[in-house]
């Protein structure tokens, strides 16, 4: 499928590698600043899209509910405007037969996605992470590289699980929530 990217970032450049490896090609980006390791055409928010277009997949990362609501309405907004939002299960990613990703809902390389959780649309799981069985991530959240949800948790739409954080069995993240990442250097 022929994709827009929105957004050129160091977080677009896995999403392009997952695109890629599920056999997508990415023919154009939304964004303000051309990036250096992709050739293809810009577009602007009051552009014309090319017609080739199919589906768009969602470059912008976000590090905090602030950024990933903007994020989410983004999302929302290119929804409105006909393209599908591609779901992106990156082929050395794990994901259980019964677990649900949906439409725009992006899980990197070396993430697992266990027994009966589901990813609602836009939201991130990034590198190395692990949704264990019945976990949920909402719409628009983001769970970073090597975070752990164990069974039966839930992460509220637009909050955040930083790198390395823990959330415990059946506990719940309140939406726009950030939690922090276990541990930071330099401090």
């Amino acid at each position: 499928m022929k994709l827009l990217l929105v957004g050129t970032g160091g977080h677009a450049r896995p999403v392009a590698e997952a695109a890629a490896d599920n056999g997508h090609e990415v023919i154009a980006c939304a964004t303000r600043d051309r990036p250096d390791w992709l050739d293809v055409p810009m577009f602007g928010d009051d552009d014309q899209l090319p017609a080739s277009l199919m589906g768009f997949v969602m470059g912008l990362g976000g590090v905090d509910p602030e950024g990933l609501r903007r994020r989410l309405e983004l999302f929302r907004r290119y929804t409105a405007h006909a393209l599908v939002p591609v779901p992106l299960i990156h082929s050395r990613a794990f994901t259980a037969a019964d677990a649900v990703v949906a439409e725009g809902g992006i899980v990197l390389a070396g993430a697992v996605v266990n027994a009966g959780a589901r990813i609602s649309e836009a939201a991130i799981v990034n590198t190395g992470a692990i949704i264990e069985h019945d976990a949920e991530v909402e719409a628009g959240a983001h769970v970073a590289p090597g975070a752990i949800l164990l069974g039966a948790a839930r992460v509220g739409s637009c909050a955040m699980v930083g790198a390395g954080a823990v959330v415990l069995p059946g506990t719940t993240v309140p939406a726009d929530t950030l939690v922090p990442s276990l541990t930071r250097y330099p401090q």
